[in-house]
């Protein structure tokens, strides 16, 4: 359903390169509107994306960030400093699984 006058807008799509397990809306930006989502996978390397929308021109601009610690689980933006993420990971080392956690 729309409301008479609103506009009809295309959805804006974005694809990772591996599968995305964590996403976070980053809320300490107040001005702007930011995702972060991380990727899960045993065979490449991980990372964390950054997205940001530009509601006016429907755009997504992105920034990629290595992520060298393993699997991202779960991805958490600060409420309140938009610098800060914290990653809950795991990886494989010297045949075990490792869990761990890092504030970024």
């Amino acid at each position: 359903f729309r409301s008479p006058g609103m506009e009809e807008d295309a959805p804006v799509i974005y694809g990772l390169e591996s599968q995305g397990r964590a996403i976070s809306a980053r809320t300490a930006e107040t001005e702007e509107i930011h995702f972060l989502v991380g990727t899960q996978s045993l065979r490449s390397d991980n990372q964390i994306h950054l997205l940001e929308f530009d509601e006016e021109n429907h755009y997504i601009e992105k920034s990629v960030f290595n992520h060298p610690n393993g699997e991202i689980w779960q991805l958490s933006c600060s409420p309140t400093d938009k610098d800060l993420v914290s990653t809950c990971h795991s990886q494989v080392k010297h045949s075990k699984l490792e869990y761990g956690a890092t504030l970024w």
